[in-house]
């Protein structure tokens, strides 16, 4: 018969976990974009005509001061070189008086000579305008546009988390042990319910 009664109560354990993880940030990458724009440099000179009218002006009789007095020396030597040949002249004639010759003769010539008028026709302006001219110039310069990348990169943050590993114990372990029998008497006379038996003490 079986008079111990034993219970036994098991460990309860609990456990949780978690895993290793790698958390990384990545940030977004900055771009920096600098843009030069495009020039164009144009320079240009207009076509300069140069008209000079003073020999035209002079042929029609509107002399400068220059030309005035550039035309009264030569006037001057010319008189001075006609006056010299007519004096000469005059001598020559007068060395010949022995040839018939008389002075009023030779005076009258030389007043004829010197009131005689040519006529002819001359159109005006005798000279036309000088005309000149310097030819125009076009000069380009031109730069084209430029982009430039300045990046700004980031770096790369990582974190390491470890992993993890609990446990919890939710209940110990024990053993009851309950005795469910008749209690026993020693000496068993001793128990109330104890009877004698016949030839037995």
């Amino acid at each position: 018969m079986n008079v111990l009664k034993i219970t036994t109560t098991p460990i309860k354990l609990s456990m949780s976990s978690q895993k290793a993880r790698l958390e990384s940030h990545l940030p977004e990458p900055e771009l920096g974009i600098i843009r030069t724009p495009s020039r164009l440099n144009m320079k240009s000179e207009n076509i300069k005509v140069n008209i000079d009218t003073s020999a035209a002006r002079d042929s029609l009789g509107f002399k400068t001061a220059r030309s005035l007095n550039r035309d009264a020396a030569v006037f001057g030597k010319q008189a001075a070189a006609d006056a010299t040949g007519r004096y000469a002249q005059m001598g020559n004639q007068m060395m010949q008086i022995q040839k018939g010759v008389t002075i009023p003769e030779i005076v009258q010539n030389q007043m004829m000579a010197q009131t005689k008028v040519t006529t002819g026709f001359e159109f005006l302006p005798a000279v036309g305008p000088d005309i000149s001219w310097d030819p125009g110039s076009l000069a380009i310069d031109y730069t084209p546009s430029r982009i430039e990348f300045d990046p700004q990169p980031d770096m790369q943050e990582a974190v390491y988390v470890p992993g993890e590993l609990n446990i919890n114990v939710e209940q110990y372990p024990k053993v009851e042990i309950e005795y469910v029998g008749e209690p026993m008497y020693v000496p068993p006379s001793a128990s109330p319910e104890y009877e004698e038996r016949d030839g037995l003490s």
